[in-house]
């Protein structure tokens, strides 16, 4: 039997959550009955793929919307049979093309964060928001990475037979193969968050607390335009001898390990990567009930594992009351809290017999 030929679509190399599902997602596909080639708007990012250049195509464009008019050739030179996308800027102009030019071509689309919260902090994403309820339909499948996705596009009026809640992959044997962790000297409580320096990720809502919370450090990994605001917060709240910002690592996971604490202020998300990381080295997470989606894994974690706080005022108190890890002088690798997850593998035969019925219709 021919191969499937599988197109998938991403922005560039960056080292968030969504691209790194994506590409596990990749480097885990059957090579027998899926041939995978990989369109990437740009080289831009660290992360890497094990798939072989031959089936890398670059688009060189810094901004999408200049690069449809290649994108069409490229699915015409290839013609794929079914194409996978996981962001909406991506996803809407495919499911328009879908319409005009290739009725025949399947879409997948992988929803990476809450839609109303994603798409509702300026004109653009407003815009898109927009089309989103009106080209979504058009899509032939969905994936979604929570409870709480599937039933916001329930009650927008989606087909539930094109809906799929496939959980977000953790490699915890990759993840968990730490040769020395890293965490600030010292006696006091260390936290840690990891993510993009954005308005979205909340880190400004943080700062303030750390004045309140006596013996602390927090490390701030990563990188985005939000730095030089959170910097001068930091002079601001007179706590630069409490907070350090380190740039976009490879060794973020022996940063997570050696916290006694994973922060996760965002405003909102999907689901996640980094907090599904953090349980699966053995740190406990304390975020906002405002991610919903990390309401599917209260329950599979031991208690207090993972806090979902109202409100600063609440994680404030939280963080204050909390007890920094005994072998804080020599810190090991903690026991797993997170029992119950996909691995890269899972993740992928799931979206494959996906793939497989779409095909069938």
């Amino acid at each position: 039997m021919k191969p499937l030929n599988i197109m998938i679509i991403l922005p560039s190399l960056a080292g968030g959550g969504a691209e790194k599902v994506i590409l596990s997602f990749v480097d885990n596909l059957d090579r027998i009955n899926f041939k995978p080639t990989l369109v990437i708007q740009n080289k831009i990012g660290p992360l890497k793929t094990n798939l072989d250049d031959n089936n890398i195509i670059y688009l060189n464009t810094k901004n999408f919307r200049y690069a449809i008019t290649k994108l069409i050739k490229v699915i015409r030179l290839n013609k794929p049979d079914i194409i996978i996308s996981t962001f909406p800027h991506i996803t809407l102009p495919l499911a328009l093309l879908k319409i005009i030019f290739f009725k025949n071509i399947k879409i997948i689309a992988r929803i990476p964060n809450m839609i109303e919260e994603s798409l509702s902090s300026t004109f653009y994403l407003k815009l898109l928001k927009y089309f989103h309820n009106k080209l979504m339909a058009n899509v032939n499948r969905i994936i979604v990475t929570s409870n709480a996705m599937k039933n916001d596009f329930i009650s927008r009026g989606f087909n539930k037979k094109k809906l799929y809640l496939i959980h977000n992959p953790v490699d915890i044997i990759s993840l968990r193969k730490i040769k020395s962790l890293n965490r600030f000297p010292g006696n006091g409580l260390r936290f840690v968050i990891v993510g993009r320096l954005s308005y979205q990720k909340g880190i400004d809502r943080v700062i303030p607390m750390l004045n309140n919370i006596g013996n602390c450090h927090l490390t701030i990994i990563g990188e985005g335009i939000e730095k030089n605001k959170l910097l001068n917060s930091v002079l601001e709240h007179k706590v630069k001898q409490k907070v350090e910002f380190i740039n976009f690592t490879n060794k973020a996971s022996s940063y997570i390990a050696g916290a006694d604490y994973l922060l996760l202020p965002s405003r909102w998300e999907g689901l996640p990567n980094v907090a599904l990381e953090a349980l699966a080295l053995g740190t406990p997470v304390i975020s906002f009930k405002e991610i919903v989606s990390l309401n599917d894994f209260v329950s599979l974690v031991p208690l207090n594992s993972l806090r979902l706080c109202s409100n600063e005022k609440e994680m404030e108190i939280i963080l204050k009351n909390s007890n920094y890890r005994l072998d804080h002088i020599k810190p090991k690798i903690r026991n797993k809290l997170l029992k119950i997850f996909n691995t890269p593998k899972a993740y992928t035969r799931k979206i494959e017999i996906i793939m497989k019925d779409l095909t069938l219709e």
